[in-house]
């Protein structure tokens, strides 16, 4: 006769299968994991306009999510469509000029003779008994620009298409874009639900969580304005006829941590040293690693919510961390998570180690007053329903 479960021993059951099953469902979901998590995260940053669509449609709720939804479409597409036609341009302009460079093969041209005697000079000037010959620039040169030029001809060959990975991650997060606008207040209240913290304490979680995240993604549209119109200013200065055109590509490069900027930056410059306007390179070379470089990281740190109490040196542990484990996405996933440490730290220092007038619920009141913004977290469900 089988013996009869204890409560104790039912709930011990029942948990351990419960995380077998989760991991189970992380291990399934592992391949658009990212996916879902920007969908949650783009689902929050539109509630406003989606419940402020909600009171002036009917029915309600269906209608405003596919207007929400569509409105997120036509932006992602006007920036593809806008970067597509930026890369082509960008890179017919580079393959040109390459052609043109290519064609140097005279060592006793004023462009060589220049460079060559610039490197000699520098060579002498810091005492390395070392000498350069144009035939050896121009060598290397072409080398360079051939390598270059297939690279490039390769790069336009697959310009406007996406693997077939690509468009199904495009389609999964439009679809869960859509089921989560309208639910979100449901999933936070589910979340809530499951939790066994009390509902101060979720609040707070959820509430830094979520705002910190939301940050990290207006942050990348922030700075990669912020690093493309500082070089298109710069680029403007040094008289660049293609200024508004590398100001984009430079902006889209920006979202790709610490080293996008100077992968068209420096290309840039080597092309004014070719051309024998050294001091223009020079000028755009330091501006990028003094002006462009920099306010990447800073910015990061700045853009994390002044609720989070995030110091900045633990704020650039968190993105830089965060980058060497996660790739692009540590961006987000690393202020997440010291986000999520800090408020733990908080509460357990409120709560057990308790100073005078100092309550988590203290934390809570702080946390509301400091979100600019007039949408609620824990907001409740029935607002937003028929």
């Amino acid at each position: 006769m089988k013996a009869e479960l204890t409560h104790k021993s039912s709930k011990i059951y029942f948990s351990i299968i419960g995380l077998i099953l989760l991991v189970l469902a992380a291990l399934v979901a592992k391949p658009y994991l990212n996916t879902t998590i920007l969908a949650v995260i783009v689902a929050y940053i539109v509630q406003p306009l989606y419940k402020s669509l909600v009171g002036k449609i009917k029915p309600r709720k269906v209608r405003a999510s596919v207007l929400s939804t569509i409105i997120v479409i036509l932006f992602t597409l006007v920036i593809f469509t806008i970067l597509i036609f930026a890369a082509i341009r960008v890179i017919s302009l580079a393959i040109t000029e390459l052609n043109n460079l290519r064609s140097i093969s005279n060592p006793e041209t004023d462009i060589i003779e220049n460079i060559t005697d610039w490197i000699n000079t520098l060579l002498t000037n810091i005492k390395l008994p070392l000498t350069v010959t144009p035939e050896q620039i121009i060598t290397n040169v072409q080398s360079y620009i051939s390598q270059l030029l297939t690279f490039l001809l390769n790069a336009i060959t697959s310009i406007g298409t996406m693997s077939v990975a690509a468009v199904i991650n495009l389609v999964i997060f439009y679809g869960l874009l859509f089921l989560f606008i309208p639910s979100f207040d449901d999933m936070l209240l589910f979340i809530k639900n499951l939790s066994p913290f009390k509902d101060e304490i979720n609040d707070l979680l959820l509430s830094r969580g979520l705002n910190t995240a939301k940050s990290m993604v207006w942050g990348l549209l922030i700075i990669a304005l912020a690093q493309g119109g500082l070089a298109g200013i710069m680029l403007t200065i040094l008289g660049n006829p293609n200024t508004l055109l590398f100001t984009v590509v430079i902006a889209v490069f920006s979202f790709i941590p610490l080293l996008g900027t100077g992968m068209v930056v420096v290309p840039i410059a080597v092309f004014y040293f070719i051309n024998g306007e050294i001091v223009k390179a020079i000028a755009l070379v330091i501006f990028q690693i003094i002006v462009i470089g920099n306010i990447d990281t800073v910015l990061r740190a700045k853009l994390i919510p002044r609720e989070a109490r995030m110091p900045l040196v633990i704020s650039f542990i968190a993105i830089l961390g965060g980058l060497a484990m996660f790739g692009i996405w540590g961006l987000v996933y690393g202020p997440v998570i010291f986000s999520l440490l800090l408020a733990i730290i908080d509460i357990t220092r409120t709560r057990y180690f308790p100073q005078p007038a100092s309550e988590v619920e203290e934390l809570v009141s702080e946390e509301s007053e400091s979100e600019p913004e007039p949408e609620q977290i824990a907001e409740d469900v029935d607002e937003s329903t028929d």
